[in-house]
């Protein structure tokens, strides 16, 4: 499943990542990073960007962004 998927108040565990690179960096520097529990806080009118839960931090995230980041519910 993708984080994207999540429906609000829907929470899962980070498994992985599609791609790679500095994106994958920054993600984790904000606690997007395996074995962490996130919560889908709210999504936006038009679908992006989804507000989500981390670490005790809300943290906004395109879809497209979202859609490279899997999760297990």
């Amino acid at each position: 499943m993708l984080l994207s998927e999540l429906q609000n108040n829907q929470s899962a565990v980070i498994t992985g990542f599609t791609g790679s690179g500095r994106f994958f960096v920054r993600l984790g520097e904000m606690g997007f990073s395996k074995g962490e529990r996130v919560v889908c806080v709210c999504r936006s009118v038009f679908g992006s960007p989804i507000l989500f839960s981390v670490m005790g931090s809300n943290i906004a995230v395109r879809k497209s962004d979202a859609e490279k980041i899997e999760v297990s519910l």
